[in-house]
């Protein structure tokens, strides 16, 4: 099953439900019907409060992206509620940033490009979003592969690129499921500390996905 642990708990006070940024209640997802259903999630409760970093983990197969994709509004619950500082979920939630596990870069597009889209489809003038995204790219160690396509960057790289072009937008919640489970292990420990880095420095509320124990 999938099992909940608050990793690096935010300094002060205990939470109270006051603080909940996402909140699950008896939360199912079925998949099919009558005899060939299946329950990815079965009456699941979640807290995730305003600057904790939360960790899901569980084998394969559990559930645990499926948590995610509710958490995201990409899929409905078939029981229970999903809430969003407190407003019932039933669409997508834009409050959040999404990392997945398979790069979501544009091939076509240089480092740069990539992560200043995020701001340039919402209009934010072009020079703007260049210049916010050279600032992303140094933060995460990329100041000098700005111009670099995808296909010439290592996966760490990569995976710093994408996380730019998640943070860049000022997401409320990020929901990271297995982003740096495709690395090798020393890079994974690279990205963990870098992502809890950038944690530190804003105490955004994080639901990570993982299997790794480590």
């Amino acid at each position: 099953g999938v099992n909940t642990q608050a990793d690096v708990p935010a300094a002060g006070p205990a939470p109270s439900s006051a603080d909940a940024v996402v909140a699950a209640s008896g939360v199912t997802r079925r998949f099919g019907d009558g005899d060939t259903a299946v329950d990815a999630l079965r009456g699941i409760d979640l807290q995730l409060d305003r600057g904790t970093f939360v960790a899901i983990m569980g084998p394969s197969g559990s559930g645990k992206s499926t948590l995610l994709n509710v958490a995201a509004g990409l899929l409905a619950p078939s029981a229970g509620t999903a809430e969003i500082f407190g407003a019932r979920l039933s669409d997508l939630n834009r409050q959040a940033g999404y990392l997945f596990q398979a790069d979501s870069l544009f091939p076509w597009k240089t480092a740069i490009q990539n992560v200043a889209i995020g701001l340039e489809v919402v209009g934010v003038p072009h020079a703007q979003a260049r210049a916010r995204a050279l600032e992303w790219l140094k933060r995460v160690g990329l100041a000098g592969f700005a111009d670099r396509y995808p296909h010439t960057l290592s996966g760490g790289q990569r995976k710093r690129v994408g996380l730019a072009q998640v943070l860049i937008r000022d997401p409320k919640i990020l929901l990271m499921d297995e982003p740096f489970g495709a690395l090798d292990a020393q890079t994974r420990q690279i990205m963990g500390n870098l992502l809890l880095d950038l944690w530190t420095a804003d105490r955004k509320a994080v639901l990570f996905v993982t299997h790794d124990l480590e």
